[in-house]
């Protein structure tokens, strides 16, 4: 019998080999897949951050324009309506005195929260008083307070004016709110670290009606009056009582406020004034580059930039922006009396393809924008305002000219993305200097930024037709 033999059809399959090399090959596919999907993931969110970067300097700018607009609101002399150095006898900022141009380091503003925030570095800061975030309401000549020299009583009357010449609305619960308007912003004056400054202006003086301004047709420029800052202490009662409470004209910080040059060592006690033209609750403002405590960020790479209220003699600060590295300030000061900011012709300083615009210059002392270029003296008080004082405490002889030489402010903020991007290697990735700052890059790395700069006029110093 023959034997048969089976023979055992051969089984397909992958050897040990080819399973290495397949993996291999879908490795390097999944990595590469991962590689293209974590770089959109980061691209986006670079994207996102540049986003709120730039967000966070039209925030900044806006809040900042809002204020500084409003400048010198209630009559306040423009030395004492913006100014670039610490008042040296009013608290609240560290050092006293200090310039507010490229600050040095060690500089703080103490809070309402016990804390001090310390001012980064070679930033600017900036500080605007004014009749700003609530109303100011016009008086009749009669009501007032007293002769606003002490602690008085500020009463006002709702409508004011007469029926034939006409009248002044301040107050219509229903159309026009003004009352409860400013007892809604002042209900906590009277709680500790809540005392806020009330300004009354004098209504039968002018101390522009001796200034030399060509004067063209129908264009005159905003009175400059006599003017009172008082301490209050305590909410206003206007909607309840049409009062403002008691206002201390006689408390021991409010001569700083009504002296002309803050950097005068002395202060100007408050002048009787008998008949008030108008009144109003005097803002305190400063804007700045804060830093957090380093327990909270050890490498100081998220700056922000912070809004501080006055409140007595410390500072409700708020954090305006994130990520700001760098504000920085100049002034438009009419210094040749053609009552424009604009830039020389002359001298080296003619308009260039590199350097175009007529009212601006990138060249040293070649504008009237101070100090906008490295190199260029920081403005004193004095140099926003012509001086030849003749009000009580003051000498000098009439005709009195206290004509306003600061026109504008011009700000540049910089932001920076909040996470450095090892990739990006565009321009001003590892730092950008903006006018004549000496900040420093925040942190070494390569971080996203933006700059945008605004030309700010004084609406309260400008002229009018």
């Amino acid at each position: 019998m023959s034997k048969i033999t089976h023979h055992r059809r051969s089984e397909s399959g992958f050897t040990l080999v080819e399973m290495i090399v397949v993996s291999m090959l879908l490795l390097v596919a999944m990595i590469g897949l991962l590689a293209v999907f974590d770089a959109s993931a980061r691209i986006n969110k670079n994207e996102t951050d540049v986003a709120d970067a730039q967000g966070a300097v039209r925030y900044g700018l806006y809040q900042m324009t809002r204020v500084i607009r409003m400048a010198g609101t209630g009559g306040l002399y423009v030395t004492q309506a913006v100014l670039n150095h610490n008042d040296r006898a009013l608290p609240g900022i560290n050092p006293a005195g200090v310039s507010y141009d490229n600050v040095p380091n060690g500089v703080s503003v103490n809070t309402t929260t016990g804390i001090s925030i310390a001012v980064r570095p070679g930033t600017d800061m900036i500080e605007i008083r004014g009749v700003i975030l609530s109303p100011l309401i016009g008086f009749d000549g009669q009501t007032g307070c007293g002769d606003c020299t002490g602690s008085n009583s500020l009463t006002v009357l709702p409508i004011v004016g007469d029926n034939i010449i006409g009248q002044h609305v301040n107050d219509d619960p229903t159309q026009r709110p003004q009352f409860a308007a400013v007892d809604a912003y002042t209900v906590n004056a009277g709680n500790p670290n809540g005392a806020m400054y009330v300004i009354v202006e004098d209504a039968s003086t002018d101390l522009h009606s001796g200034c030399s301004d060509p004067n063209p047709a129908g264009v005159t420029r905003y009175p400059q009056p006599v003017y009172n800052v008082g301490k209050l202490s305590q909410a206003t009662a206007l909607v309840g009582s049409n009062t403002f409470n008691a206002v201390d004209f006689g408390d021991a910080l409010v001569p700083r406020f009504n002296t002309e040059l803050p950097s005068d060592p002395g202060g100007q006690n408050a002048t009787p004034i008998q008949k008030v033209r108008r009144a109003g609750v005097m803002d305190d403002i400063i804007f700045f580059i804060g830093l957090d405590p380093v327990a909270t960020d050890p490498t100081g790479a998220h700056p922000f930039l912070a809004q501080g209220i006055r409140r007595d003699r410390v500072f409700e600060v708020t954090r305006l922006a994130e990520d700001v590295e760098d504000l920085q300030v100049a002034y438009g000061i009419d210094a040749d009396g053609n009552n424009a900011v604009s830039r020389q012709t002359g001298g080296g300083c003619a308009p260039t393809v590199d350097d175009p615009d007529p009212n601006y210059s990138n060249i040293v002392n070649c504008d009237e924008w101070r100090p906008n270029v490295t190199g260029e003296a920081v403005p004193l008080d004095r140099d926003f305002q012509s001086q030849n004082p003749f009000i009580p405490g003051h000498p000098g002889a009439p005709p009195p000219n206290h004509c306003p030489l600061l026109h504008g402010v011009m700000v540049s903020l910089l932001a920076k993305a909040k996470d450095p991007d090892p990739t990006y290697h565009g321009p001003a990735a590892q730092g950008y200097q903006i006018m004549n700052s000496t900040a420093a890059p925040i942190t070494p790395g390569n971080y996203r930024r933006r700059v945008q700069t605004l030309k700010i006029n004084l609406r309260n110093y400008s002229f009018q037709g």
